[in-house]
């Protein structure tokens, strides 16, 4: 089974310290004094930087009324972080994986205030299988005694649970964790410092764009398998959320959040380049630009996407492996109504 519960649960602990909360969220019904949105490396989260840095949530805080107020990026390691923010008032807006936040988003439910739900999908991305192994050609060859395959966090992330859900289409129910004890916890720049190299820490990785990109083309570096090949095309595998009281205490700063992000996305559609150069400033990256470039312009690997795509395929999965014990029945279920009008699945 998922362990996703094991990680939520620290997050609840924020709600024994009632003092510190209250006091977050007076802080907040007061007026917000700043935008803080907790966000990880890599190009999902890349709408948040250029809606920051292109003046789009400057823009739409005006056009709705209201005066702007200070946005600040904080990068933090992962969900349980972000929910911590969240509940104690030290945090507006979370990002992250939507597979965990699917999760977040039922352990909250009934929670009145503290209940979380999406504020829109990031990005849209295949995980792709690279290896170093020349016996490694299908999933069916991966040898748990041999093969190490590094995702982002073993079970949890997003491409842990793909590999679940391949695992299961191979071997069938109840056998979505038969390839766990292969992966490893690592972070995608240093799967790919490892594959460089010949596979000194991990001979195997999930990448998502851009690494995707980096990896193409690399003497005994080869692709083996798509998360393409569960769903036809990429899947969210990036989304924001929030508290209801947040929602219900900011509907004008709210509607210029969803509104900013979509000017974000158009602007990455339309200008890669521009971009790709936010992309580097923000996160000092020392990729190069025009690899950057190629990820952003490749509508078949990366998309950005105010409302989600495969979700239902995804939540039916997380409850049939016991991480949802009640999935939604639609996406809208799981975000809140400003973006119900887009087209999602």
């Amino acid at each position: 089974m998922l362990s996703i519960d094991s990680l939520f649960k620290r997050t609840l602990i924020g709600l024994v310290f009632s003092a510190a909360c209250a006091t977050g969220f007076a802080a907040q019904a007061q007026g917000v004094q700043e935008l803080r949105v907790g966000v990880q490396f890599g190009l999902g989260y890349l709408p948040f930087h250029v809606a920051d840095r292109a003046g789009f949530l400057t823009n739409r805080m005006r056009e709705q009324g209201i005066k702007p107020v200070p946005v600040r990026i904080v990068q933090l390691a992962g969900g349980p972080q972000m929910n911590d923010g969240l509940l104690s008032g030290t945090l507006e807006i979370a990002s992250g994986g939507y597979t965990a936040m699917m999760v977040f988003c039922e352990k909250t439910r009934g929670a009145g205030d503290k209940q979380f739900r999406g504020i829109s999908a990031l990005a849209s991305v295949p995980y792709d299988l690279f290896t170093v192994d020349p016996e490694l050609k299908t999933l069916r060859d991966i040898d748990v005694q041999r093969d190490k395959v590094g995702v982002p966090s073993i079970k949890v992330s997003v491409p842990a649970v793909y590999l679940q859900m391949a695992a299961e289409q191979l071997y069938g129910p109840g056998k979505q964790t038969r390839l766990d004890v292969a992966t490893v916890s690592l972070s995608q720049p240093d799967g790919a410092t490892s594959l460089l190299s010949g596979g000194s820490t991990v001979n195997s990785y999930m990448f998502s764009p851009p690494f995707i990109q980096q990896m193409m083309g690399k003497p005994n570096i080869r692709r083996v398998w798509s998360s393409n090949e569960l769903f036809g095309s990429p899947a969210t595998a990036l989304v924001s959320w929030t508290t209801e009281k947040f929602h219900r205490e900011n509907p004008k700063l709210f509607a210029a959040i969803v509104a900013a992000m979509k000017d974000a996305m158009t602007l990455i559609s339309d200008d890669p380049k521009r971009a790709a150069d936010i992309y580097i400033a923000a996160e000092h990256s020392k990729l190069a630009p025009d690899l950057l470039i190629a990820a952003l312009a490749d509508k078949a690997s990366l998309r950005y996407t105010l409302a989600p795509e495969q979700s239902m395929k995804i939540a039916g999965f997380l409850g049939r492996a016991g991480a949802l014990k009640s999935p939604p029945s639609q996406w809208k279920d799981l975000f809140f109504p400003e973006i119900h009008g887009e087209t999602g699945s």
